[in-house]
């Protein structure tokens, strides 16, 4: 008969290894959570290769123990727990709680202890006892029925007699003998000087153990050993009291209490939404699908008919009372011409929810295009959870949705922007306090599944409730106005910008690619003759054999791997060998192509010829948008290859043209008005060259004597300090010492007082209340800013210095774009807008409306928030996005 297994764990050394191995892990609220997060996937992955019988785990409780009162210097030099690590030990305790596995510890003695103590009591025949530490202590305790498993050896995990002998020639029951001879260094535990292990391995298998050593001590050599021992037996036996395990604490101890249980699931998921580990919760939503309850009763309605759906018509409110809509994309079938299915699931109330597997057929059917009327109606309130995304998908179908009065994704983003996801189902966790079924895959065909039915239902029938909540939340924080007002009019206009695309010259990429190959081809020629043989450019270990062994060229700096071989230290190589310029020409060359080059082509909408991009609202913690599929706020602008790339970006309509809007140096312009310097703010309305002019404070000098280096000098600190840029920074940007830059930094603060001021009161706002704000209102929560680590800390100053300005920006160009779109579709122009890159707004327009649109776009743009410094825009028009004129209106 096979014995079971009991796995006895370690839990202070599983902590302390978790937080040592993951350096740097925290909530979007600013929790550490990396000895959580380090010890739930150990306990994972212990759970799964070993299938445990039974499971237990031991803590330390802390000091003192029994062997600090025998001797005082005890682990003394070990440094204090970190706080970080201090507060996470009641969440793995809760872990390992949700995980239903009993927890033991005893005031006065170590978990070492402990699990000695646990092991002694139920080894036997037929259970194996697992010791689950690193600590060599515990292989003292090994014998036929115990062992030590360390699950981060890589050659043996499982150590018994055999491993103990092999590594340190002695039996499991002389290592306490052993360390009492040779010390513990990680123990602060004396060991006799002048004897190492080998030497300790000699003596302990010469004479068996202390004991018949001290007897027979006349016969060890040479004479100063045996005289060294002789001196030194009172701290040997200290040595062996601290180093002996206690296998007798007083402990009660039930083994049926110790069998593996099924998780909680429920708690698990709770648990792991809380501290946001999105891959152990996608573990759990697996296991926990079976056991999720809907928050409401309700019942699901699947449509499949044309009276299902007139039964849907007679639910549908027809006033201003708000229903529940959400949308899933079936997968597309390979080849397909139609776009894939759609999955629509609307709820009245909470008590119903209605399923539909929506396609073109929809508005064909009466009472299909009574639905479709109810979607397009603006008058007919909707809330729904990214909704930008949903009146995507239908509009793919040939539908509208229209009449968005609410959004959960962008509400709880309001409520916490540092939130790394802001899916349904997390937000359902964190403000209605449960879990929502997890949503089986949603198929190619045929007809909904009863779980998916189930899964949908129980998503759209939280919309309503959740959307209260949420409006209760928004409302305490000050923040229902940008809320109303500017986001969710702001959902509508990127819907529109993603439906609408921008055209791209396809035949213009590929000239570049073509140009681009033989390039690449020519620089590798080049380089393979000056390195004198041909080597893998992409291989940084080849790389490294040929600037440092075969070209003998300094080493700068090394990683964990080798020399470095990265783009600071190819720039500095370059000063001393060709090679290293001609390599980085390739790279930017390979990258360009690859990334822009080969990627955007390929991305192209075949139906429309355009490039559809996605505006995404809730994915930055400052207000920013961003860009993906494709990324089209990162087209290249610093070299001439990378600006040639936006040379394809191209007004896509008959005669027409695209006009470009940037707010010039409106981050400048926004630390001005929010400082009140009056400096600052004098050089703006006096239409003053801002780098120039704080050249001509710092320098001393009339600003007409400026010099490009003085000007650049002091436009790398206007923009460090909006970031909160250190005066070591400084010193790498400007290839300048320490002691200049910081005397740089130190004297603009001195011509402008106020801005100093202005950064120290933001940093004490967020120590005291736990955010920053922008002019508009919207929050950036900082917790960093009161954490014990300086590192951290620093982090936190600087997003509470940037956070406000970068924020604020962001609202403006927000607030700007509402107001376009709105004035577009107003006054009946023909232009749309097609970008949006940070300060600039791109549009699309007939050549005869470019004036118009110019003056109009102007005045929105820089009266979109009143301010005591004027806000500049500059307007450029051109065929494409590089080839562009002055277009002032």
């Amino acid at each position: 008969m096979t014995p079971q297994r009991a796995f006895l764990i370690d839990g202070t050394a599983f902590g302390y290894r978790a937080f040592y191995a993951i350096r740097s892990l925290s909530t979007s609220d600013g929790r550490p959570t990396n000895a959580v997060y380090g010890f739930a996937m150990m306990l994972q992955a212990l759970r799964q290769k070993e299938r445990p019988d039974y499971l237990a785990v031991a803590f330390d409780v802390g000091k003192p123990t029994f062997r600090h009162q025998k001797f005082e210097a005890y682990k003394v030099q070990r440094k204090p727990m970190p706080d970080a690590l201090i507060g996470q030990w009641p969440l793995i305790k809760t872990l390992l709680a949700a995980y239903r596995i009993p927890v033991f510890e005893q005031p006065g003695y170590e978990a070492e202890d402990v699990l000695a103590t646990m092991a002694q009591r139920i080894a036997g025949a037929h259970l194996e006892v697992m010791l689950v530490t690193g600590d060599k202590d515990a292989l003292q305790l090994v014998n036929s029925h115990i062992k030590v498993y360390n699950p981060h050896r890589q050659d043996v995990a499982v150590l018994d007699a055999a491993a103990v002998r092999a590594r340190y020639g002695v039996e499991p029951e002389q290592m306490v003998d052993l360390m009492a001879l040779m010390g513990d260094e990680i123990d602060n535990i004396p060991g006799v000087p002048g004897i190492g292990e080998k030497t300790a391995r000699q003596l302990i298998a010469r004479f068996g153990s202390l004991e018949a050593l001290r007897a027979r001590l006349a016969e060890v050599t040479p004479v100063p050993r045996r005289q060294q021992l002789a001196a030194s037996w009172e701290q040997i036996e200290l040595a062996r009291t601290l180093a002996q395990i206690e296998r007798h604490v007083p402990l009660t101890i039930a083994l049926e209490t110790l069998k593996v249980q099924e998780p909680d699931w429920r708690a698990l998921r709770a648990l792991f939404r809380e501290l946001e580990f999105k891959r152990l919760l996608q573990a759990v939503d697996g296991q926990d699908a079976g056991t999720v309850t809907p928050s409401a009763a309700h019942a699901v309605h699947a449509v499949r008919s044309e009276r299902d759906l007139q039964m849907l018509v007679s639910q549908l409110p027809r006033t201003t009372t708000p229903a529940a809509v959400l949308c899933w994309a079936a997968s597309p079938s390979a080849g397909a011409a139609e776009p894939p299915a759609v999955i629509l699931a609307i709820s009245c109330s909470p008590q119903a929810a209605w399923v539909i597997e929506l396609t073109r057929a929809l508005a064909k059917t009466p009472a299909g295009q009574r639905v479709a009327q109810w979607l397009q109606d603006p008058a007919a309130t909707k809330i729904s959870h990214d909704a930008k995304s949903a009146k995507r998908l239908l509009g793919n179908l040939g539908l509208a949705l229209n009449g968005i009065g609410g959004d959960t994704m962008i509400a709880a983003y309001l409520l916490n922007p540092a939130r790394t996801t802001q899916t349904l189902s997390d937000v359902s966790d964190e403000h209605l306090g449960h879990p929502l079924a997890a949503m089986p895959p949603v198929a190619e065909h045929g007809e909904i599944s009863s779980a998916l039915e189930a899964a949908c239902g129980d998503h759209v029938s939280a919309l309503l409730e959740l959307h209260a909540v949420l409006l209760t939340k928004l409302n305490a924080a000050h923040l229902s106005e940008l809320y109303h007002d500017m986001e969710l009019p702001l959902l509508d206009v990127l819907a529109h910008m993603e439906v609408v695309g921008v055209a791209v010259d396809v035949p213009h990429l590929a000239g570049l690619r073509a140009s681009m190959d033989a390039t690449l081809a020519r620089l590798t020629d080049e380089i393979t003759q000056l390195a004198g043989c041909a080597f893998n450019m992409n291989s940084p270990k080849q790389l490294a054999q040929i600037l440092f062994e075969r070209l003998r060229l300094p080493v700068i700096k090394r990683t964990k791997t080798g020399p470095s071989t990265d783009s600071d230290v190819l720039r500095r190589l370059a000063a001393q060998h060709p090679l290293p310029e001609r390599l980085m020409q390739y790279r930017e060359v390979a990258k360009l192509k690859s990334t822009y080059i080969e990627a955007l082509p390929a991305l192209v909408d075949p139906r429309t010829g355009r490039l559809h991009t996605s505006f995404n609202q809730t994915a930055t913690a400052t207000g920013r948008l961003s860009s993906s599929e494709p990324n089209l706020q990162n087209i290249p602008i610093k070299t001439e290859l990378g600006r040639s790339i936006r040379r394809a970006f191209i007004a896509g309509i008959p005669e027409g043209a695209l006009l470009v809007a940037d707010y010039s140096q409106i981050e400048l312009r926004i630390l001005a008005h929010l400082s009140g310097d009056e400096r600052l703010t004098d050089a703006f309305r006096q239409g003053h060259d801002i780098h120039r002019a704080t050249a001509s404070l710092i320098y001393g000098i009339p600003e007409t004597e400026v010099q490009p280096v003085q000007r650049n000098a002091m436009k790398a600190i206007n923009f460090g300090i909006l970031y909160g840029m250190s005066a070591h920074g400084l010193s790498k940007e400007l290839d300048s010492s320490f002691e200049e830059a910081q005397t740089f930094i130190d004297a603009y603060f001195d011509r402008y007082p106020k801005v100093r001021r202005y950064l120290d009161e933001q940093i004490q706002q967020a120590r005291r209340d736990g955010f920053v704000q922008t002019l508009l209102g919207r929050r950036r929560y900082v917790p960093e800013v009161n954490s014990p680590d300086p590192a951290t800390r620093q982090v936190g100053e600087r997003m509470t210095i940037n956070a406000p300005i970068q924020g604020t920006a962001a609202d403006l160009i927000k607030r700007a774009m509402v107001q376009i779109a709105a004035a577009l579709s107003r006054e009946g122009f023909a232009a749309r807008m097609v970008l949006q890159v940070h300060d600039e707004l791109v549009f699309e327009t007939p050549r005869h409306e470019l004036a118009r649109l110019a003056a109009l776009v102007r005045r929105l743009m820089e009266g979109a928030i009143a301010m005591n410094v004027p806000l500049i825009v500059t307007m450029k028009a051109g065929p494409n996005w590089l080839d562009l004129t002055d277009a002032s209106a």
